[in-house]
Formats: structure tokens, sequence, C-alpha cells
């Protein structure tokens, strides 16, 4: 019985890729203003940034909402609430 649930597991690991290919995803950056400093990029840049690059390089289309929650969440995917740093 736990060989099944092993191999089962190892199946899901080796399959959720493909089966979550070139999905529409939202990446709302609740707190666009909140930037900092990346050396490896040269620049400052937001918390949306290397979240954005990382699913288009997977192939997923990304939409980056600013600031304000879209309306309507029907045609995503997947939804990232990126919620800034926080800030004494």
């Amino acid at each position: 019985m736990r060989t099944k649930r092993v191999l089962f597991a190892l199946a899901l690991c080796l399959a959720g890729p493909a089966l979550l290919q070139a999905a529409n995803v939202c990446v709302w950056n609740y707190d666009p203003l909140d930037r900092f400093y990346d050396a490896a990029v040269g620049e400052s840049v937001d918390c949306a940034y290397h979240v954005e690059k990382t699913l288009t390089e997977l192939g997923h289309t990304v939409t980056v909402s600013e600031s304000t929650l879209p309306a309507s969440l029907d045609g995503f995917d997947a939804v990232f609430c990126l919620m800034g740093w926080y800030r004494c």
C-alpha cells in the first residue's frame, strides 16, 4: 500500500508541470511603491519583478495588477497576492 502511495506521489510530481502548463496567472502587487535594489538586475525592482519574470520564462501568461485586485478573477488559473514588505 505504501509503495502505491509513493508511486502516485511521484507520478503527480512528474505530471504536475505538464498539467499546469501555460496557465493564465494574475500577480496582484498590492504595494508597487515598495521597491528594493537588486544587484543582479542593476536597478530597483518591486516585489512582483522576479515572480513575473519566472512565470513568463516558464511559459505562463502573466497579468500584473497594481494596487487593486481585479474585480473578476474568472479568467485566471492562479492568483499570486504579493503584499509587500512590512515597514515599521
